[in-house]
C-alpha cells in the first residue's frame, strides 16, 4: 500500500477558489464567455442551477441560468474582459 500526504501552503493557496463571474442567462451565454475568456488565458467552468427534470423552473425562481466560475485571482481580469467583450456587441 502507498500512501501520499500533500501539504498545501494556505499562503499560497491564495486566489485559487473558485468565484461567482457573472450571472448567466442560459447555457449558450455561458459556452460563449467560456470561449472568450479561454481565449483571454483564462480557465472557467459553468456551474448551472437547473434541476434538469424541472424544466426551467429555477431559473424562473432565481433569475438566471447559473454562474460561470473563475479562479478567485482571476476576477477582476474576467469582469473586464466580459465588460469589453459585451461592450462591443450592438443590441440595435
Amino acid at each position: 500500500m502507498i500512501l501520499i500526504i500533500i501539504f498545501q501552503d494556505k499562503n499560497n493557496m491564495a486566489g485559487n477558489e473558485l468565484v461567482s463571474a457573472w450571472k448567466l442567462d442560459d447555457e449558450a451565454q455561458g459556452i460563449l464567455l467560456m470561449k472568450v475568456l479561454e481565449d483571454e488565458g483564462i480557465l472557467s467552468e459553468l456551474r448551472s442551477e437547473q434541476i434538469p427534470w424541472m424544466n426551467g423552473i429555477m431559473k424562473a425562481a432565481r433569475g438566471y441560468w447559473g454562474d460561470l466560475m473563475v479562479l478567485e485571482r482571476d476576477k477582476i481580469k474576467t469582469d473586464e474582459i466580459i465588460q469589453s467583450y459585451l461592450g462591443e456587441i450592438d443590441i440595435d
